[in-house]
Order: C-alpha cells, then structure tokens, then sequence
C-alpha cells in the first residue's frame, strides 16, 4: 500500500478564499452523476463560511462541514481511490491517497496527463501491509474525529454523519465499531 501526496494547481471551486485567515480541508469525494461529490471542511469566521454559499453545517464556533457537487478533472480521477484528504494553500491543493501499489499510482498520474493536469508529487510512502486500520477504516475514523463525532458531547451524530459521507447508518457504524476494537485490541495487545 502507498501513502501519495501530491499538489495540483487550484480549480474554479477552490479559487476566491483567503487562506492567510480560513482553511478548507477535502474530507472525502465520491462519484456523482454530475462529476465528484466533495466532503469539505471549512475553518474560518461565520461571513467567510457564508460567502462561499455552500450548504454547510456549523460543527463547532470556527468550523463547518458540508457537501459541494464539483464537475472538475482532478476531482473526478481523485473519487475512484480513496483519499486521506486534500488541504488548500495560497499556492494549490496538497492531497494525499491511498493507493494499492506503484501500478496504480501511475495509472493515476496517467490520468492526470491525458487530462492536462499539472501535478508535481511531493511524497510517496510504502506502508506495510500489517497495519491496524484498513485504508477505509483510518479514512472513516479520521473523518468522524475531525467532525467531532468522538467529542463529548458529540459535535454531530452518526446520521448526520452518515448523511455527509453518503452512505448508510449501520454501514457507517460497522466500519466504525471495526475500527475502534482493532485500535483497541492494538492497544492492549501491546501494553500486555
């Protein structure tokens, strides 16, 4: 398994934020009919959130989640593999994948050259295979924490979670639970 990081230029979507004062945070992306359905994460002031005039949800003070329809190259290659997240800079967006091995990297980039992308590759990190988490636990587990579904209270529930990454309660719970007992057993296994 790969760890890819890589930066791509900005898109249309992600263009017109001040990133000296807010950040914003690719979650997750799926396919849709009309391109790539994106998991967003905005940090910044209530007027900033509300000028980009996207359906998000207020999670904390600084902090909102939402969904946004996007109809761009990049993000409709990026939705057939499982990405850790995308975080946007003054200069592009850095994301990183998850990638079954270097096969599957080039024909991602492969992608992304017949598409006129320009990408520039900034880590590669080959993961053993003897993980804890599979790719989609970690990546559901990370979500789920930085939505604040482990805070106490709870910053959202698992059906608005759920609703967000566009999948089913139980399915969502299950990978969840999953998750939880093998970084638990992990933890006791080596603590014993």
């Amino acid at each position: 398994m790969l760890y890819v990081s890589f930066k791509v230029n900005h898109e249309d979507w992600s263009k017109g934020i001040n990133y000296s004062r807010n950040s914003l945070s690719v979650l997750d992306i799926k396919p849709s009919t009309n391109g790539a359905r994106l998991l967003i994460e905005f940090k910044g002031k209530e007027e900033d959130a509300k000028k980009l005039k996207w359906n998000l949800s207020r999670v904390s003070k600084f902090k909102y989640l939402g969904t946004i329809i996007v109809n761009e190259p990049i993000e409709r290659i990026l939705s057939n593999y499982i990405i850790m997240n995308g975080i946007a800079t003054n200069d592009g967006i850095y994301w990183t994948v998850i990638l079954s091995d270097y096969t599957e990297l080039k024909k991602m980039l492969k992608d992304f050259v017949e598409h006129h992308i320009e990408v520039k590759v900034v880590k590669v990190i080959k993961v053993k295979s003897e993980d804890v988490l599979t790719a989609r636990q970690e990546q559901i587990l990370k979500i789920a924490f930085e939505a604040g579904y482990f805070d106490y209270p709870k910053k959202i529930r698992i059906k608005e979670l759920a609703e967000k990454l566009n999948m089913s309660v139980s399915n969502l719970s299950e990978i969840l639970r999953r998750a939880e007992r093998n970084v638990i057993e992990t933890f006791f296994r080596e603590r014993s």
